[in-house]
């Protein structure tokens, strides 16, 4: 699918001067070339004045930055890297470390998906088609703000939460994964149901079919092809969070990993780094596969809340064997995972949990100011905006060097040029997957071996994780780009470079535009990351409060990063929404 953030305007009828000005398809009136202009250099300015900003925030003056003692650390990094840890011992902790990362990620898919299809179903307009009474009506509103709370604070700060009352319980895992990706996936699985014509449902339950079944019958069997598309996808962003919260010593790959940088054997971080690329890219095989066939939707149509037609510009399939096998060992496949972690849910009702959940919620209200007061709060909190900006910097100049050769070839191309197109895809590609495999707090602590604690160790670190899924993104919507404009302006006698300029250069710069407004979103949400392994900003404060158990400052650095994803979740929804107009 292509996005349509390019669309031509409808035709309009010629108007006299008398008449009132005409209207566009999406309902705004005309806007002249000169207000465009004016428009794109004010956010040129904006976004200039901005970088400035985090800049001179990032590097202050006077300020040491390169952390010379590290350096000798990271030279002893580097000429490991050929020589991984094999030792039969070791290698054996790895292998159940693995299994124990695919188990935690796919339980806690399995229980977002479980809390998404529930909240999907509530919160659909859909669903609830006629006159809701008010309790209903306010229940949805409940929830809905419920959801967003949720999904705004870091599976990794909730593991810590859990871990606080829990203890070190694979449940921990299981209940942070859970918790904030069912919160998202119940607004995709909501607003997907209300794209589908409902049509059926009504005639059902104008029959006389109960909601229940009418909405089994009509609404789920053909919104479920996208909401398994969904699944496969969202398993891929569980993985990736399993292994961020071993910071959380809740065990798997993440763990191991931590535990092997802070005691500086660098033969096992390369062996485990090696494990988890290796399992990462099987992943995103199997469930690019999975989804291609179930429903032809790619992760960036998902990011940005995108569907793809049926047969996404190619003939449609049908399922491959694959895919009915990995169907059909779902629900044997989450069995396995609850034996191997050991998952127990009956520690959620003892008395003592009751009691520690009881004291913790009692600790956290009311909220209080951390020593230093506003001043210290606020700074912390322009530190991670800062970081997020400058992370995605980082991240947009990955894409713009990586991004064009990282897009699929297209399949009519033939010769020489065709194979050495293939022979720097692959390249490309692999290092987009070594980006985004990495966890950014692994990443941090690489950056905190040369540079001082601060915003620039953090945000280098979340730009290179970043920058590793903003080109999957990015690569994933060029690959799809319909070159029929180009093939025209070449055929009409344009050359060959300016009619790729002109045909693709637009749309292309909508699409990075769009995704990096996407993951800005997603960036100043995962600062918290790498603030917990010693970067600067609320994720520092947050950890530092925490070790300290002062509950209430917590709540208080929770609250105002909340506002901040809040504020910038809706600028960067009214942003996208005006590129696609």
């Amino acid at each position: 699918m292509t996005l349509q953030l390019d669309a031509p305007q409808s035709p309009q009828s010629p108007q006299s001067p008398q008449s009132p000005p005409s209207v566009s398809a999406t309902g705004r009136k005309p806007v002249s070339g000169r207000r465009v202009l004016l428009r794109r250099l004010t956010a040129l300015v904006t976004v200039a004045g901005l970088l400035a900003w985090a800049a001179d925030r990032a590097v202050p003056s006077g300020g040491e930055l390169v952390n010379r003692g590290g350096l000798a650390l990271l030279d002893d990094l580097a000429a490991t890297a050929l020589r991984p840890s094999l030792d039969p011992g070791f290698l054996g902790v790895v292998l159940e470390a693995t299994a124990t990362t695919l188990a935690l990620a796919l339980l806690g898919t399995a229980g977002a998906l479980v809390i998404g299809l529930v909240g999907g179903l509530v919160l659909s307009d859909v669903a609830w088609s006629g006159a809701l009474p008010w309790p209903v009506r306010a229940g949805r509103l409940v929830l809905r703000g419920a959801l967003v709370a949720v999904r705004s604070v870091h599976e990794l700060v909730w593991a810590l939460f859990f871990v606080s009352v829990l203890g070190l319980d694979p449940l921990v895992a299981v209940l942070a994964l859970a918790l904030p990706f069912g919160a998202q996936s119940a607004q995709v699985f909501g607003e997907t149901f209300d794209s589908a014509p409902d049509a059926p449902l009504r005639a059902l339950r104008a029959a006389g079919a109960k909601r229940c079944s009418a909405l089994a019958y009509a609404l789920l069997p053909g919104t479920a092809p996208l909401l398994l598309s969904y699944s496969f996808y969202r398993f891929e962003c569980a993985l990736r969070s399993a292994v961020v919260l071993g910071v959380a010593g809740v065990g798997g790959l993440g763990f191991e990993l931590t535990v092997s940088l802070q005691s500086r054997n660098w033969g096992e971080v390369w062996t485990l780094v090696a494990v988890l690329l290796a399992l990462a890219g099987v992943v995103e095989l199997w469930s690019n596969r999975v989804r291609s066939d179930v429903a032809v939707v790619t992760c960036a149509d998902w990011s940005v809340g995108q569907e793809r037609s049926r047969d996404g510009g190619r003939s449609p399939r049908g399922l491959s064997r694959s895919t009915r096998w990995s169907l059909a060992l779902a629900v044997p496949a989450i069995g396995a995972a609850w034996w191997w972690a050991g998952l127990s849910p009956v520690g959620l009702a003892s008395a003592r949990t009751q009691d520690l959940a009881g004291r913790l919620l009692s600790d956290l209200w009311p909220p209080a100011l951390p020593e230093g007061g506003l001043r210290v709060l606020t700074g912390a909190a322009l530190d991670t905006v800062a970081m997020a900006v400058l992370a995605m910097t980082v991240a947009v100049v990955i894409t713009l060097l990586v991004g064009p050769w990282a897009g699929r070839p297209r399949a009519d191309r033939r010769g020489p040029a065709a194979w050495g197109r293939w022979a720097v895809w692959w390249p490309a590609r692999l290092l987009l997957l070594v980006l985004r495999s990495i966890p950014p707090t692994v990443w941090a602590v690489v950056a905190l071996l040369g540079l001082f604690p601060g915003v620039l160790p953090g945000a280098l670190a979340l730009g290179l994780y970043t920058g590793g899924i903003l080109g999957r993104l990015v690569a994933e919507a060029w690959e799809t780009m319909d070159l029929a404009p180009r093939e025209s302006l070449r055929n009409a006698g344009v050359p060959r470079a300016i009619s790729a300029v002109v045909s693709m250069g637009p749309p292309s710069a909508n699409h990075l535009v769009t995704y990096t407004l996407y993951r800005f979103e997603i960036c100043v949400r995962d600062t918290a990351i790498v603030g917990v392994v010693g970067a600067a900003g609320l994720g520092r404060l947050l950890s530092e409060r925490l070790a300290a158990f002062d509950f209430p400052v917590v709540t208080g650095i929770l609250l105002v990063s909340l506002l901040i994803s809040f504020a910038t979740e809706v600028l960067g929804r009214r942003l996208r929404r005006a590129l696609r107009a």
